[in-house]
C-alpha cells in the first residue's frame, strides 16, 4: 500500500485493515476498535507520517506509552486491544511479546496473555 498523504487517509486505512478481519457486525465492540484504530493511525500519521501499511514496532511503542500514559488503566487496555488486533492484521505476530507494559491488562498488572477472540482469516476465491 502507498503512504496515505494525510491523516484522514491513514485512519481510513486502518479501519479497513480491520474492517476486513474483524468477526461479527459493526455494532458495539467492532465499532469501538474502528474507531480507535482510526485515531491511533492519525495520531501516527501526525508525529511521523506513515499509514498502518508503514508501521514499524517503534510506532505501536510510542504510541501506547506517549499517547495513552494520560489514561484510565481501562482505556490504555482498550487501546491495547485495539492495537494487537491491528498487530494481527498486518500480519506481525512476532510484535505482540515486545509491546509488554501496563496497557496488557486493565489494572496493570502484568501477566501470561489469553489468546483471545479470534481473527476471522481471509477466505480463498471461488472457483
Amino acid at each position: 500500500m502507498s503512504r496515505p498523504g494525510n491523516q484522514r487517509a491513514a485512519g481510513r486505512q486502518a479501519r479497513a485493515l480491520l474492517a476486513k478481519r474483524l468477526p461479527g457486525s459493526k455494532r458495539g465492540t467492532v465499532r469501538h476498535h474502528l474507531q480507535r484504530a482510526a485515531y491511533i493511525a492519525a495520531t501516527i500519521w501526525r508525529r511521523w507520517h506513515v499509514g498502518p501499511y508503514q508501521w514499524q514496532l517503534k510506532h505501536l511503542r510510542w504510541y501506547l506509552v506517549e499517547q495513552t500514559n494520560e489514561c484510565a488503566s481501562g482505556t490504555r487496555y482498550r487501546y491495547w486491544l485495539t492495537v494487537r488486533l491491528l498487530i494481527f492484521s498486518l500480519d506481525k505476530d512476532g510484535w505482540i511479546e515486545r509491546l509488554d507494559g501496563p496497557w496488557v491488562r486493565p489494572n496493570g498488572v502484568r501477566g501470561p496473555l489469553k489468546s483471545g477472540r479470534p481473527i476471522l482469516e481471509p477466505t480463498p476465491p471461488a472457483r
